[in-house]
């Protein structure tokens, strides 16, 4: 791992204002030495100390006759406060660390200061990204006992394991399309294509990653749309998996800026059956981490690329929303929103230009009452970087309730550079530094949390 030693600040000054206004950025930056990166490191373990950890019927597609449905006692019901009845807030630790990886070759892992904790061996790997591999177990046992769920295209689609610094076969996994688990837990889920005269066939599978082979698909969809099953998330409850949270994507699409993720829908592995709680024409453009919050985009479902003018955030408990406009200048979309853990904070990306191939990208921050933070095009983030202009920025998660995670990509830098940014200037990394700091943690490719 070649680790930066370099850190920038930004100390540029942000008028804040309600979603309905623009927001205006002015961005000097400064460049700070070795001392005072020490010291920006040493602030981020003060901050995390002090952060509180608060955890915060329509079926689309049917169970096969085949699902597999665990046995065991399911979590109790809860009297729901609207319809469809959530199944409950996945209550969640703060992140203890993340992973990256400059190649497929081997994953990192650091802490939450960017101190490496060791790697694992990825031979095979196709593509070094959070929703083509899983982190298995926390970090507890130490590093060589967390199992590490990647895919590979070795033999026509297969899951490989990498555990005790062995890389071996799990399952077959012909046309795999993503991969995503419970955190800091084995069980998986992942859905998988086969080809049909009338379009795709799209299977979910979902268990323990050990025991995985052979498993027969929980859901089959077979709608003839080009839209697939995509598991975004494996809800548990007393260490018990309880269903899979997913949405459908559009499969072979490209030259878009935000993927047409159409709904949102919850299969109860004990009922046997799916509920909806965004319809198929409804584009989800994120899901928080406990499972209660979504932002999406009412009625662009179905069309890739498709603009829109404002993101709605839904309470999915309560059945509450916010609607946050885009900036003006937004006429291509927006998405990529990850929100804080104690879902007080969310960040996502817009796009503006004459196409989706020349478009221009900004980032925004804002508070979950709708209120914004940041709002700049990447010139105005230079800070960042050290002072150079970053040729990409993708908010990738939130470290903690208040320090947000992008991975960046600068011309100096060869592979991605992974950065804490304290984006809320009434929550600053070091209050001795002023508002809006940032330090990077790590080179390479986000590719997921650790958790304890």
């Amino acid at each position: 791992m070649n680790k930066k030693v370099f850190v920038s600040t930004l100390t540029f000054l942000f008028f804040v204002t309600l979603a309905c206004g623009a927001t205006t950025t002015i961005s000097p930056t400064v460049t700070l030495d070795q001392s005072m990166v020490e010291t920006m490191v040493a602030a981020t373990v003060q901050a995390l100390q002090f952060m509180p950890q608060t955890p915060s019927q329509t079926s689309e597609p049917q169970p096969t006759p085949e699902a597999v449905i665990p046995s065991l006692t399911p979590e109790p019901a809860i009297a729901p406060a609207c319809l469809p009845a959530h199944p409950g807030a996945q209550i969640l630790p703060l992140p203890a660390g993340f992973g990256a990886g400059i190649n497929t070759l081997a994953v990192e892992f650091f802490d939450l200061n960017g101190n490496p904790l060791g790697n694992k061996q990825t031979p095979g790997m196709t593509w070094m990204e959070p929703n083509q591999l899983h982190f298995g177990g926390g970090l507890g046992g130490g590093i060589p006992n967390i199992m590490l769920v990647y895919t590979s295209l070795e033999n026509g689609g297969i899951l490989k394991r990498s555990e005790g610094g062995v890389a071996q076969y799990l399952a077959d996994a012909p046309s795999l399309v993503t991969l995503t688990g419970a955190a800091g837990n084995s069980q998986i889920a992942y859905s998988a294509n086969d080809s049909d005269p009338n379009g795709w066939i799209s299977y979910l599978y979902s268990g323990d990653a050990e025991a995985i082979n052979g498993a027969t698909p929980m859901l089959t969809r077979a709608e003839g749309d080009g839209f697939v099953i995509y598991p975004l998330a494996v809800r548990m409850y007393g260490g018990i998996a309880q269903g899979v949270w997913y949405t459908l994507s559009m499969w072979g699409i490209g030259n878009i800026n935000f993927a047409p993720y159409n709904g949102l829908y919850y299969f109860d592995f004990f009922a046997g059956q799916t509920t909806e709680f965004l319809g198929f024409t409804d584009r989800l453009a994120g899901f928080s981490p406990d499972q209660t919050k979504v932002a999406y985009l009412p009625g662009m479902g179905g069309q890739p690329g498709g603009p829109g003018n404002s993101l709605t955030i839904r309470d999915l408990i309560a059945c509450q929303e916010t609607v946050i406009p885009f900036n003006p200048a937004t006429n291509l979309g927006g998405g990529f929103v990850t929100f804080s853990p104690n879902n007080g904070y969310l960040s996502w990306l817009e796009a503006s230009g004459p196409n989706n191939m020349e478009a221009q990208m900004r980032l925004r921050v804002a508070a979950i009452n709708g209120t914004i933070l940041i709002d700049s095009d990447f010139p105005g983030l230079s800070g960042l970087a050290g002072g150079e202009i970053p040729t990409y920025i993708e908010p990738v998660g939130w470290l903690a309730n208040h320090l947000l995670l992008l991975e960046l990509s600068v011309p100096a830098l060869a592979s991605p550079l992974i950065v804490v940014w304290a984006p809320d200037p009434n929550h600053l990394l070091n209050p001795a530094l002023g508002a809006n700091q940032s330090a990077p943690l790590a080179d390479g490719v986000f590719a997921g949390f650790l958790y304890p």
